[in-house]
């Protein structure tokens, strides 16, 4: 089942570089502290601190012990599990496939299965941003509303899908967001536009492009909205195996370690 696993990073106390080195030393893998430790603003290391807390809670679930990799692009990996990792503001979103709680076996292989997901706090719709970056049907549909608090979920909602489609893909913001339709529960892409996308690339692009233009055109990719604290969350996946909803983590537990 692919489950999504929510934290609120607002309970974490403030903790300067010294107290959060000494706090999680071997909790934490030494790198994470580090990259965590070099973020300057408290409000932003506080949101690391928290994702890499959720991150570790969930994978060592998992996988006790795994250390992560990252593929090109920076997507990580862990010990062949698929998982994905997104934060807004004070909340930390992970989204992973946990076979441990499947009545039946996954066929597909771990190494050929990908998931994406992203969360946002919802905010007032942005047409210019709509306009450039989305489908013209999900442009028009979104200026069809006239309420502008609906107008604006509906563009959160938007948003949401096509980064979870993008985290995905492993190319993030490098995929043009007009290639594929988000509207629905299963992701739409043109084909023929992606191919387009594609072949305008050089050697090195393609070889690097290639698995998401491959998933795009070839795979089926399922959406699965859910809500959180007056957020929008999405999970994206290659399986229709999600869970009913977002489980959320008392992260200051996990903080007194």
């Amino acid at each position: 089942m692919i489950k999504a696993y929510v934290a609120d990073c607002a309970c974490l106390p403030e903790a300067a570089s010294d107290e959060i080195r000494k706090i999680y030393a071997g909790v934490l893998p030494d790198e994470r502290i580090e990259k965590i430790c070099r973020i300057r603003h408290s409000e932003a290391r506080k949101q690391s601190l928290c994702a890499g807390l959720l991150l570790h809670y969930v994978l060592d679930r998992l996988s006790p012990g795994a250390q992560l990799t990252y593929q090109a692009f920076g997507k990580p990996l862990c010990a062949g599990l698929a998982f994905s990792l997104s934060h807004t503001e004070n909340a930390v979103l992970v989204s992973v496939w946990d076979s441990q709680d499947s009545p039946t076996p996954f066929s597909t292989e771990a190494a050929d299965f990908f998931i994406g997901c992203d969360i946002e706090k919802i905010r007032p719709y942005r047409p210019h941003i709509a306009r450039r970056y989305f489908t013209k049907s999900e442009y028009d549909s979104l200026e069809s509303i006239k309420n502008p608090q609906e107008q604006a979920e509906l563009f959160s909602r938007y948003w949401t899908k096509k980064e979870s489609v993008l985290k995905l893909t492993g190319l993030g913001m490098l995929l043009p967001m007009d290639l594929f339709d988000i509207r629905g529960a299963l992701v739409q892409a043109d084909r023929d536009q992606v191919q387009a996308w594609y072949e305008k690339q050089d050697k090195e692009r393609q070889a690097q492009y290639g698995q998401a233009a491959s998933i795009l055109q070839e795979r089926r990719m399922y959406l699965k909205e859910y809500r959180y604290q007056g957020c929008c969350v999405t999970v994206c996946a290659l399986a229709e195996r999600f869970a009913a909803d977002v489980e959320i983590v008392d992260i200051k537990r996990l903080s007194d370690w």
